[in-house]
């Protein structure tokens, strides 16, 4: 962590730091809850899935040890949750086998019990070796919160997003970044963070919006190519995450240099925009009248045709196997499903190559989907565009989808042309 953070922000007050008392009562609570459920699980007739469940004490437990506020320290953490999982563990297996003698009729001489002390044993040393192996495996949330003030490191140097999820530009723009814009998502529709004047957005998924000014951020870790970037306030806390795979997250990248927000590990060949100012927004001005309609590439026509015309061939071929005396009932049925789901997909393929286009008119825009629906609205209501997936999403300036485009059109370059008239650049 670098040292002039540490110097320029000033400590967290001990209501943020956790208690040890509540930090055991969080555990305790957490063991209690894997015993009853590994017990359940066990008298269920699931055994490989209680076995399975061993993997994840350690999740469970240092949720509760979080739940409960329990003290923010990497080695109170992992103490007291490593201690509450070999408990667990253990107990489970001492549990269990005490079940099983309790349920069982028959008279156990001494030689069965010896027996029943090694099983138990031997039961209890894989329990409490799977509890161990799950709680190392599994231990970066806790290390998340322990850890605190590294936590945004933590987080920005998770992997599993791929190795190119966060490549950096090697550049930033040389342009001062323009009073609005969003950091999109290139591989899903959307945005993630909306950046207007001072004030940013983060928009999650299934997750409330998180709104926070440029003042709130305490500083910004670079993740590695495979990680995140993570923006961060004074008490170590994520306020927002970003890659730089997302578009416009140069954009960004310039805009914090900007703003002079420290940036951990900022390369070299970075350099803040000379201006201080925003851009204005461009300035109305007369425009030609267009009109032009775009369709769908001969290529992507043909390959729709064909699809859609094997699958109604495919369909007529299921349709005279029904008719044959040896096909049962229930065969019958199934043809007839399978039929009709082709030639379903083979009308909509068909159709596809014929209404998916855009018509311009002026600046009144009309955009057809593949599924023939049509969106009309105005080329001023455009604020942005991205590319995702196979689309070109246009958005208004609330970031809401006005409509989405294919991105296999016969002569895209003529679309960006008509919104560069405009000062929409896509």
């Amino acid at each position: 962590m670098p040292d002039y953070f540490n110097k320029s922000r000033k400590e967290v007050g001990p209501e943020l730091q956790g208690s040890v008392l509540r930090g055991i009562l969080g555990s305790a609570a957490g063991m209690f809850v894997c015993i009853l459920a590994l017990l359940l699980c066990w008298l269920c007739r699931l055994e490989e899935f209680s076995i399975t469940l061993l993997l994840f004490v350690g999740v469970v437990i240092g949720w509760f040890y979080r739940l409960f506020r329990g003290r923010r320290s990497k080695a109170a953490a992992y103490v007291t949750v490593g201690i509450c999982t070999v408990l667990t563990c253990a107990l489970w297996a001492v549990a269990l086998a005490l079940l099983l003698v309790a349920v069982s009729r028959a008279q156990l001489t001494g030689a069965d019990w010896g027996r029943m002390g090694g099983i138990i044993w031997d039961l209890l040393l894989l329990c409490v070796g799977l509890g161990l192996m799950g709680f190392f495996f599994t231990r970066r949330n806790l290390l998340t919160y322990a850890d605190w003030k590294k936590g945004p490191w933590h987080i920005a140097y998770l992997g599993g997003n791929g190795a190119s999820y966060n490549l950096l530009p090697k550049k930033l723009p040389t342009k001062n970044p323009p009073a609005r814009f969003a950091v999109h998502s290139r591989f899903a529709p959307g945005t993630q963070i909306l950046v207007e004047g001072n004030t940013l957005q983060w928009k999650k998924r299934l997750r409330k919006d998180l709104v926070f000014s440029v003042h709130d951020i305490a500083g910004v870790v670079l993740g590695p190519s495979n990680g995140c970037n993570v923006l961060y306030d004074k008490n170590y806390q994520v306020l927002a995450k970003f890659a730089g795979s997302m578009e416009h997250a140069d954009l960004l990248l310039s805009w914090l240099l900007q703003q002079d927000i420290p940036i951990d590990k900022v390369p070299d060949d970075w350099r803040s925009p000379i201006e201080t100012t925003p851009d204005p927004e461009p300035a109305a001005h007369p425009v030609p009248c267009q009109q032009f309609t775009l369709r769908l590439k001969r290529s992507a026509r043909i390959a729709f045709t064909g699809m859609g015309g094997a699958l109604l061939l495919l369909g007529l071929a299921f349709f005279l196997a029904a008719g044959f005396p040896a096909v049962t009932t229930a065969g019958r049925w199934a043809i007839a499903v399978v039929e009709l789901a082709a030639m379903g997909i083979s009308m909509v393929c068909l159709r596809i190559g014929k209404v998916c286009q855009v018509a311009v008119d002026g600046e009144q825009m009309r955009v057809f989907s593949r599924f023939g629906r049509a969106a009309e609205f105005s080329v001023k209501e455009i604020y942005s565009v991205s590319r995702s997936m196979g689309w070109i999403i246009l958005y208004d300036r609330d970031y809401k989808t006005l409509a989405k485009i294919d991105s296999c059109l016969e002569n895209p370059d003529k679309l960006k042309e008509y919104l560069a008239i405009y000062g929409i650049p896509m």
